[in-house]
C-alpha cells in the first residue's frame, strides 16, 4: 500500500488551491489476491471526502474504492510501486518491472492515461513537490530511481514528460532507493546500502523550497533623524505581484546627506538639463553621448539637444575640443551635426594658445 495527498476528487481541480487538490486521503494498493491495481479514498460516511485538517482525525473515515484503469502489466510482475497526484487532480503511478520503470500519467491532449518509458533502472519513488513547497502552481510531479547498477539516483520531472534523466548523486557501491518523504520545503530520499540493508544507509536532501508571499506594499513616510548620517532606504517591488505605493523623503537638518538613487527600467523618458558654468574655479568641459544607432527595426531612442557654454570670467581657461565624424562611404553616412559654439576667454587667469 502507498498513501499520498491528493484532491477532493478525482479530475476536478476546483479552484487550484493547495487544500483542494492536495488536501485529502488517497491510498493506492497492488491486490495480489484479486492481481489488479486498486486506488481508495478516505471518506467520512454520509458526509463525502475526509479532509487531513479534519480536527475529528481519521477515526470518522473509511477507505472507498475509486474505480480506474488497470494498468498494463501484470501485478505478479510490478514491484517498488509509488503513487501521487498531478495539478491535473490526476493520479501518477510507478513502478519497476523486469529492471525496467515505468510511470503512468493523464495526458490532458489525448483526455487519456498514458505510459511514459521504460526506462532502465530499478527502485523508483515519486512524489509532487507542492506538497513540499505548498505552492501548486509551480509544483511538477518528480519520480527518482536507480541507474541498472545501483549506484546513481536519477532524477525525472512531469514538465519533461519524464524523458530527461538528471543524476543528482553517485555512491562507490550499490544501495536501495527506499522511498521519498515529503517535509516542510524540503525533499527527503531515503535508502540503505547493500551490505546493510536493515538500516538507513544515506539520506539526500535537495535545496530549500522558497516561502512564496504575496503581500501587497501600501504607501510609507519616512521622517530622517535630526542628527547623524541618513542612510538610503531601498524599496524592491515585484511587478508580477506587489503594488509599490509612494515614499516622501526629507534631508535630515545636519549630519551627511546620502544621495538616493532611482533606477528607472527601459522605456523611461528623459528629461532635459540646463546646465550653466561656474563665474570662477576652473571650468571643466561637459561631455555628451548620444546613441544614433540606426538599424532595420530598430532607431535610437536618443535625441540630443543644445547646449550654450559661456566661459568663467576668472580663473584657468582649458581648451575644449569638439569632435565630429565626418565619415561618408558608400552605404554609410555620419548622422553628427556640427553646430556652432561661442568662445570668450578670460580675462584674468592664465591663457593657454590653442
Amino acid at each position: 500500500m502507498r498513501l499520498t495527498a491528493g484532491p477532493r476528487a478525482m479530475g476536478d481541480t476546483g479552484d487550484g488551491s493547495y487544500t483542494t487538490l492536495y488536501g485529502y486521503a488517497w491510498a493506492a494498493v497492488l491486490d495480489r489476491a484479486e492481481r489488479r491495481f486498486r486506488l481508495f479514498q478516505a471518506q467520512v460516511p454520509m458526509e463525502g471526502p475526509w479532509a487531513l485538517n479534519d480536527p475529528r482525525g481519521p477515526e470518522v473515515a473509511v477507505w472507498v474504492e475509486v474505480e480506474v484503469d488497470p494498468l498494463p502489466h501484470a501485478v505478479e510482475e510490478i514491484r517498488h510501486m509509488g503513487v501521487a497526484f498531478d495539478q491535473a487532480a490526476r493520479h501518477v503511478v510507478v513502478y519497476e518491472r523486469q529492471g525496467e520503470v515505468w510511470i503512468r500519467q493523464w495526458d490532458p491532449v489525448s483526455q487519456a492515461f498514458v505510459m511514459r518509458g521504460p526506462f532502465p533502472g530499478c527502485d523508483p519513488v515519486v512524489l509532487n513537490d507542492a506538497v513540499v513547497g505548498y505552492y501548486p502552481p509551480d509544483s511538477d510531479v518528480i519520480v527518482w530511481h536507480l541507474t541498472p547498477d545501483r549506484k546513481t539516483v536519477v532524477q525525472r520531472v512531469q514538465r519533461e514528460l519524464y524523458a530527461s534523466p538528471h543524476d543528482i548523486q553517485t555512491f562507490a557501491e550499490p544501495v536501495v532507493l527506499d522511498q521519498a518523504v515529503a517535509l516542510p520545503y524540503q525533499i527527503e530520499l531515503l535508502g540503505s546500502l547493500g551490505n546493510t540493508l536493515d538500516a538507513t544507509g544515506f539520506v539526500l536532501r535537495p535545496e530549500l523550497y522558497p516561502v512564496h508571499l504575496q503581500d501587497a506594499l501600501g504607501s510609507t513616510t519616512l521622517s530622517p533623524p535630526a542628527e547623524g548620517h541618513y542612510i538610503p532606504i531601498v524599496l524592491v517591488s515585484d511587478l508580477g505581484v506587489d503594488t509599490l505605493g509612494q515614499a516622501v523623503l526629507n534631508a535630515p537638518t545636519q549630519g551627511a546627506y546620502i544621495p538616493i538613487v532611482i533606477v528607472l527600467e527601459v522605456g523611461d523618458t528623459l528629461g532635459g538639463a540646463t546646465l550653466a558654468a561656474p563665474s570662477t574655479a576652473a571650468y571643466v568641459p561637459v561631455v555628451i553621448v548620444v546613441d544614433t544607432t540606426t538599424s532595420p527595426g530598430y532607431s535610437s531612442p536618443d535625441s540630443l539637444g543644445s547646449a550654450t557654454l559661456t566661459a568663467p570670467s576668472g580663473g584657468t581657461y582649458a581648451l575644449v575640443v569638439i569632435v565630429v565624424d565626418t565619415t561618408t562611404f558608400a552605404g554609410y553616412t555620419s548622422p553628427d551635426l556640427l553646430g556652432t559654439a561661442s568662445l570668450a576667454a578670460p580675462n584674468t587667469g592664465a591663457y593657454e594658445l590653442a
